[in-house]
């Protein structure tokens, strides 16, 4: 029996306590694709603002949080990629997904997303920052921050080593 499948008849059925999280990567590699995890509308520790966008939150705080999120996956990246470039070893942003805290009725994910990707092509340029992007609405997203967003990036070849 493989190791993966020993471990799944060993672990048990229900999950541990709440709060006892799993380790999960801000940013994880296989080859030139860099998939960046969910970052949420964080600075210096704190949310930027908390609720549903068209309830708690105006659209231009949840734009600004959407702003804020696409710099906390940028630095995610070059977290990532420190020793290789940091962004420099981005070829281009492939795709971007949006998830917008929508009180009912709201339908403008698509111009909350916009700030994100107006980040995107600032810092990498237009040709390298242009990507295809999903934005949508849902009722919460984690910690109460009413905008996540989460890249997938395609990265330079690596020079071969003689």
């Amino acid at each position: 029996m493989h190791d993966a499948e020993a471990r799944l008849a060993a672990a048990p059925a229900e999950p541990g306590p709440a709060g006892s999280r799993p380790r999960v990567a801000a940013a994880r590699r296989t080859g030139r694709t860099l998939i960046a995890s969910g970052q949420v509308a964080v600075r210096d520790g704190r949310l930027l603002a908390e609720g549903r966008v068209g309830e708690d939150v105006t659209f231009e705080t949840a734009r600004s949080c959407a702003r804020q999120c696409a710099r906390n996956v940028l630095a995610a990246v070059r977290d990532e990629l420190r020793g290789e470039g940091g962004l420099g070893a981005v070829e281009h942003v492939e795709a971007v997904s949006v998830w917008v805290a929508s009180a009912p009725g709201f339908t403008d994910q698509h111009l909350v997303a916009d700030a994100a990707t107006a980040l995107f092509t600032e810092v990498l340029g237009d040709t390298a920052g242009r990507h295809a992007r999903v934005a949508l609405g849902v009722a919460a997203l984690p910690t109460g921050s009413p905008v996540e967003v989460q890249a997938t990036f395609r990265l330079r070849e690596r020079p071969a080593v003689p």
